[in-house]
């Protein structure tokens, strides 16, 4: 029997004039980012006891002077199929459920399906304390194979500071300066940033929200695109697959559009992170309404069906999922195709090589890990109607996860008029 605090709801990329400061911890070997249920000794006594008593992970804040809330960010393992009631306690306080990814579908039980996501919780000011801080994690198991099991690859800690009493001190500030609110933009658009600091500008971050792939496994594909992982064991969570980073003046960037879907009108939006010298940082004014026109191509991005719970395969199984391209879409027309794809413990030196219908590719994939990757496709494996990705392997280690909300194949089109025919004689 445990007490539950409900957390409330906090996002992802903080909100406009949000200041603040973030202090990390990091997993840095094969115990430490693991949280096991305490009752999976009872079916695999050895093997579950080597990772029991569950780690304290401990982690410093410097200053909570003028604080006015906390965010907690992780980057989560969903773990064993059937582990439930995933939740932390800070410094001993009380127990903070973490939700299940919003976006799976009813007909899926989100405690037995495969991801790593970025879980974002408001926890109160008053489980935080200035200097040492401990989290502590577990979970329960149900429907299962009884061994409930889940991961902590890193988290970070979102101290957020009142503004009106720090910025005099503070002095950080920025917006984007183009493009502007409403504009339309082409592919490869430039986009510039003004930033100030009275203590040094360190780095600029844009991000852009519109329809595309997800990146940080929630299963939503609108929204602000960036991942937050730890992309090497031992090192700290890091923001990847936005728009750029910014090291110097001056801060601007081609964004590269290249793989960005088709979007409706006034359907992008931007906005700026900026920190300062001191590791405070600064949320921009979003620039919205923005148009994506493109002439010469398009880019259409189709997501899988026939996901599963449990997607992984090991020990001799296979696993389909399945796109579909509508039989408008010209297959000649096609001048590009890849596939977006999440793993966990997508290591070539367990798994067989991964098959898009006729075309078997390796899976590029890590050992006992995360990874994300993008894999191109000769277009000449695509065909009008159902297209097939199958996952096999034979070995008895750990299996190949494939990660919700699964892959997603996305493919340039070339929209241009077609040459004429030339004429007899000519």
């Amino acid at each position: 029997m445990f007490l539950l605090h409900s957390p409330a709801a906090a996002q992802r990329v903080p909100p406009p004039g949000a200041l603040y400061k973030e202090y990390s911890w990091v997993s840095r070997e094969n115990k430490d980012w693991r949280v096991t249920d305490e009752d999976a000794v009872q079916r695999f006594p050895e093997r579950a006891a080597v990772f029991l008593p569950n780690p304290i992970r401990e982690f410093e804040i410097a200053s909570l002077q003028n604080a006015t809330r906390v965010d907690l960010i992780l980057d989560r393992w969903g773990g064993h199929r059937g582990t439930i009631n995933k939740r932390i306690s800070l410094n001993g306080g009380q127990w903070l459920p973490l939700p299940e990814p919003a976006h799976i579908p009813k007909h899926l039980r989100a405690e037995d399906v495969m991801y790593q996501d970025n879980v974002v919780i408001q926890v109160p000011l008053s489980q935080i304390r200035e200097g040492k801080n401990t989290l502590q994690a577990a979970c329960d198991e149900e429907g299962g194979f009884g061994w409930g099991q889940w991961g902590i690859n890193a988290f970070t800690v979102r101290v957020f500071y009142d503004d009106d009493t720090v910025r005099n001190d503070v002095q950080l500030s920025g917006d984007i300066t183009s493009p502007q609110t409403g504009a339309t933009i082409t592919d490869a658009p430039r986009i510039e940033v003004k930033a100030n600091s009275a203590s040094g500008v360190a780095r600029v971050d844009i991000i852009a929200a519109y329809v595309g792939y997800d990146e940080d496994g929630d299963g939503d594909f609108g929204g602000w695109h960036v991942g937050s992982f730890q992309w090497l064991r031992g090192a700290p969570m890091q923001w990847r697959d936005h728009v750029a980073t910014l090291w110097r003046k001056p801060y601007s960037t081609v964004w590269d559009t290249h793989w960005v879907p088709d979007q409706e009108p006034g359907a992008i939006s931007l906005v700026a992170r900026i920190q300062d010298s001191r590791g405070f940082f600064f949320i921009t004014e979003p620039v919205t309404d923005l148009t994506l026109k493109r002439t010469a191509h398009s880019v259409q991005l189709f997501t899988a069906e026939g996901m599963t719970t449990d997607h992984g395969v090991r020990a001799g199984e296979t696993k389909d999922c399945f796109f579909t391209l509508p039989k408008a879409i010209e297959l000649q027309r096609v001048t590009e195709s890849a596939l977006h794809f999440r793993s966990w413990h997508g290591w070539d030196g367990h798994h067989d090589p991964i098959q898009f219908n006729s075309h078997r590719m390796a899976i590029d994939g890590k050992n006992h890990f995360y990874d994300y990757d993008l894999l191109q496709l000769p277009i000449n494996s695509l065909v009008s109607g159902q297209n097939v990705f199958r996952v096999h392997s034979e070995t008895e280690h750990h299996q190949l996860e494939v990660l919700w909300p699964g892959p997603a194949l996305v493919v340039r089109i070339d929209k241009r008029a077609a040459a004429p025919e030339p004429k007899p004689g000519r």
